[in-house]
């Protein structure tokens, strides 16, 4: 008896929870391609929201403190690695290679080794191939986007970023390993979330940060 009086209680008590949760959208918005300049420090603020209005406040604010033209900017290099980089049902943007070109913007160059990996028509005669040279002009991607394929299993994909390619928070030339399989893993995390945080930093102009 006592356990239906329990959970009697539960529920006539949860309607009131979920509705004053978050909405869907703005519940998945931390983790959405335009929010990948959240800094960390913002990230913790988002862990204490509780409400819609609270949400709405940190999105208005996470806008106001960076360039205006970083939207149209996230949609160009969103756009780009939806492209080029969707597996399945996927989207390119949402994997941890459209992360580093959404933040970092277009590389010098890009490569994909072992297994039956392949890019660009190089990867018929050599299966480590590498692109170079002068960037597309219609891709906010960089050189060789044209040529990538899908034939990316159990294969490491390293994009590469020349000095004049680095992003000025991070100032010289490096480059981001990510182990392809199931999922997308970073040869080096630590690193390269040490990366995405200075880009996201350096992206709060308007916050003087």
């Amino acid at each position: 008896m006592r356990a239906r009086i329990v959970l009697l209680v539960m529920i006539l008590w949860a309607p009131p929870l979920i509705a004053g949760g978050l909405s869907p959208d703005l519940k998945k918005w931390p983790a959405s391609p335009e929010a990948y300049f959240l800094t960390s420090a913002e990230r913790a603020e988002w862990k204490k929201v509780s409400t819609d209005d609270q949400a709405k406040e940190l999105v208005a604010r996470y806008w106001a403190e960076r360039a205006p033209e970083l939207p149209q900017i996230l949609q160009e290099r969103i756009a780009v690695a939806d492209k080029y980089f969707s597996r399945g049902k996927t989207r390119g943007s949402e994997t941890l290679r459209g992360k580093v070109i959404i933040l970092f913007g277009p590389p010098s160059g890009m490569r994909q080794r072992a297994g039956d990996s392949r890019m660009g028509a190089a990867a018929e005669t050599d299966r480590a191939s590498v692109t170079s040279g002068v960037a597309d002009p219609h891709s906010n991607v960089g050189p060789g986007a044209r040529g990538l394929s899908h034939s990316e299993q159990d294969a490491i994909f390293t994009i590469g970023y020349d000095d004049a390619h680095s992003p000025k928070a991070i100032g010289k030339a490096f480059q981001v390993g990510i182990r392809m399989r199931m999922k997308e893993v970073a040869t080096d995390p630590d690193d390269l979330d040490a990366k995405f945080e200075a880009v996201a930093k350096a992206s709060r102009v308007r916050a003087g940060s």
